[in-house]
C-alpha cells in the first residue's frame, strides 16, 4: 500500500508589491506633512517696537594750564549717532536661542552702506555718564548670557554708535536693519521702522 503524498499549500498573496509600495508611499507622506505642520517653520518672532536717535555733540577743548599739551593743536569737536533700538524676540522653536551678539546697518540714499556698533550692557553705564540724556532711553538693556526660553518673548534695548552720522542722515535714510546672531540657528534680521 502506498502512502499518500502530503501536500503543502501556502495561503494566496495578498496583493501586490505595487500595493505595498503604495501603502507605504502614503504612510512616509502622511508622516512629512505630520513634521511640517507640527514643527515650526520661524526661528524667533524679532521686532524692533521702537528706535530713538540720539545725536550729541561733543567738544574737546584744549588742555588747561599745567597739565601736557601739545602745540599746534586746536579744540576739536565729534558728532556721532547714537540709536537706541527696542527689541522685542519670541523664540518660535522647542529649544532654547541664545543670543550672540547685534549688528545693525544704515544704507543712505547714495547707496552708501554705514554699519553701526553696538554697545556692551557693560560699557552702557559709562556712556551714560557722558551722556544723562541716554539714561532714560536705554532702561531695560537686552542680555546676552541669558537664553531666551521656548515660547518666551523678552524685550529690551540695544544701543548702536554710528561714528559720523547725524540726526538728519538717521531720518533721511533710505533703509536701515538690525541682526541679532544666535548660537546654533541662523541670524534673524528685522528692518528699523520708518522714520
Amino acid at each position: 500500500m502506498q502512502e499518500p503524498e502530503l501536500k503543502l499549500v501556502a495561503p494566496p498573496e495578498s496583493g501586490s508589491a505595487l500595493r505595498k509600495f503604495a501603502v507605504a508611499g502614503l504612510i512616509m507622506i502622511a508622516i512629512a506633512v505630520a513634521v511640517f505642520f507640527l514643527n515650526p517653520r520661524k526661528t524667533a518672532e524679532v521686532s524692533i517696537t521702537k528706535a530713538e536717535p540720539f545725536a550729541p555733540h561733543t567738544e574737546f577743548k584744549a588742555a588747561p594750564a599745567g597739565q601736557m599739551h601739545i602745540l599746534g593743536t586746536a579744540p576739536a569737536a565729534e558728532d556721532d549717532l547714537y540709536v537706541v533700538a527696542t527689541v522685542r524676540i519670541t523664540d518660535k522653536l522647542r529649544l532654547p536661542l541664545f543670543l550672540n551678539g547685534y549688528t545693525a546697518s544704515l544704507l543712505n540714499p547714495d547707496g552708501t552702506q554705514l554699519n553701526g556698533t553696538a554697545i556692551a550692557p557693560r560699557d552702557l553705564a559709562r556712556l551714560e555718564e557722558t551722556f544723562p540724556a541716554l539714561i532714560p532711553m536705554a532702561q531695560h538693556p537686552l542680555d546676552d548670557k541669558t537664553p531666551v526660553a521656548p515660547a518666551e518673548t523678552r524685550e529690551g534695548t540695544i544701543v548702536f554708535q554710528f561714528p559720523g552720522l547725524t540726526a538728519a542722515a538717521w531720518s533721511g535714510r533710505k533703509s536701515a536693519n538690525l541682526t541679532i546672531n544666535l548660537t546654533h540657528q541662523a541670524p534673524q534680521t528685522v528692518d528699523f521702522p520708518a522714520h
